[in-house]
């Protein structure tokens, strides 16, 4: 039998658009706090908070990566893979991700999907569940956390994949999600 490749994929960013009109500074600042060099996230306390942040994370504010939907159902099909996805995502928004992964067609092409229902801080979560999933591939569009994560595991082929022009020190730089299987 021959050994299936395991690629796991983060949400936002990878699979899930930012919210339109939204400034990359107001997001950061929601997410990272002032500090967008420093390796900590913002989890929303009050109610308040998670009530805009649920609200964010609507379907209808959160569009798909065309492209890269069509390379999770290409891949999804292809029984040389299997499929995972490591979100940092906080549990009070576990219904807004499965939604949303259900109206874009793609929650049953994973085997697993693993969301931070315990309210960890991403990069650890992150490192906890790659420490056992043991992936071949992992994808995040988070320079930080794919840094991170790529000093934490040499042996899985870390990619880093954003929009915003920069370059991660330490996992490989990728412009499509295409290129992870070329």
């Amino acid at each position: 039998m021959i050994r299936k490749i395991k690629i796991a994929f983060d949400l936002d960013g990878i699979l899930i658009d930012k919210p339109p009109f939204v400034p990359k500074r107001l997001l950061e600042w929601l997410f990272k706090g002032s500090d967008g060099e420093r390796l900590h996230y913002r989890f929303p306390k009050t109610k308040l908070e998670q009530l805009i942040r649920k609200l964010s994370h609507f379907y209808f504010f959160r569009p798909a990566i065309k492209e890269n939907i069509e390379v999770v159902k290409r891949l999804a099909k292809d029984k040389r893979y299997e499929l995972y996805i490591v979100s940092g995502r906080y549990s009070f928004l576990e219904k807004e991700t499965y939604i949303w992964l259900k109206r874009a067609g793609i929650k049953n092409c994973f085997e697993k999907i693993f969301l931070n229902l315990g309210d960890n801080q991403p990069h650890l979560y992150k490192e906890q569940i790659l420490a056992s999933l043991k992936p071949d591939i992992f994808i995040d569009d988070d320079d930080l956390i794919a840094d991170f994560l790529a000093g934490k595991f040499p042996e899985v082929k870390i990619f880093c994949c954003f929009d915003r022009g920069e370059k991660c020190r330490k996992a490989k730089f990728i412009n499509q999600l295409t290129e992870i299987t070329s």
